[in-house]
């Protein structure tokens, strides 16, 4: 039998009431939360050997957990993203860095899990950030690196990628969209964002827009020609054409004819028959031949 220890309760103070606890319970029933070792996070193995409960499997667990290497040189956003970082990868040990220089001072980051370098709105082809991200990658080739940018630009992105960057985080993304990309370049992925699909459906959109022959070679329209081609689909007379487009009869018969001859037509009829497929916009291709 392990000996009671008296505690005197402050509820039953005045009628002098001591309260009786086993000795291995007292520590854990008046420890505070800042003392509290399951509150704590400790990255050091010399912090890990001198906090007394912690217990030896607990400390390997707290070794095998992923690590975030953040390096920012503005210390407010190094501040409060290591913040969020640590609240929402709450399993994860999170460090931070000024510069990419303190960090090749480290001899253990290598072995981290992952390198987030926040560039701001510095350009990938910028020679400074470019000897970042070789340093980085150099190094430390095992460790992903992911880079959180103010630039959502498509260009930046296959820039990035083509230095080896595995995840590109525009800061436009909410927090949680950002730690789910971390944990996905963490597992082996590679983070793509969407300003590079939107960018390639736009192209393609264009290019499907343009008016083919029957090889599928584009067919080279003028921004007139195609509105006339659009409103000639409509089944409507040149006059009416003419009224609609703002130009002269005579005009409009000029520019049918030259789509006849480029698209091989031996009349109107037939420009309809042989374009009918074809979904135009002359407003978005005006846009874009300028």
């Amino acid at each position: 039998m392990e000996p009671a220890v008296k505690l005197r309760s402050s509820v039953g103070a005045s009628r002098g009431t001591a309260l009786s606890f086993p000795p291995r319970l007292v520590p854990r029933l008046f420890s505070t939360k800042e003392n509290s070792p399951s509150r704590s996070l400790v990255r050091t193995k010399s912090g890990l050997a001198n906090h007394g409960a912690l217990h030896e499997e607990e400390a390997s667990e707290a070794f095998s957990a992923p690590v975030v290497l953040y390096v920012d040189k503005q210390r407010l956003t190094r501040d409060c993203v290591t913040e969020q970082l640590a609240v929402h990868l709450a399993e994860w040990a999170i460090e931070s860095v000024p510069s990419v220089r303190e960090l090749q001072d480290r001899g253990d980051w290598p072995c981290t899990s992952v390198v987030l370098l926040h560039t701001h709105s510095a350009s990938v082809r910028m020679a400074e950030i470019t000897h970042d991200i070789a340093a980085i990658v150099e190094a430390a080739p095992s460790s992903p690196l992911v880079l959180l940018s103010d630039l959502d630009n498509a260009a930046e992105v296959a820039q990035a990628i083509q230095l080896g960057v595995r995840g590109y985080l525009p800061t436009n993304l909410s927090v949680p969209q950002a730690i789910g990309a971390i944990r996905l370049v963490e597992q082996g992925g590679t983070y793509i964002p969407a300003c590079v699909l939107a960018a390639s459906l736009g192209t393609q959109q264009t290019l499907s827009s343009r008016p083919v022959d029957s090889e599928g070679s584009v067919i080279d329209l003028s921004p007139r020609e195609l509105q006339v081609l659009e409103i000639l689909q409509q089944g409507k007379q040149n006059k009416t054409i003419a009224f609609e487009l703002g130009m002269c009869e005579s005009t409009v018969k000029v520019h049918i004819r030259h789509i006849m001859r480029k698209i091989n037509a031996r009349n109107r009829t037939q420009v309809v028959l042989m374009t009918k497929h074809l979904v135009t916009d002359p407003a978005r291709l005006i846009d874009h031949d300028r």
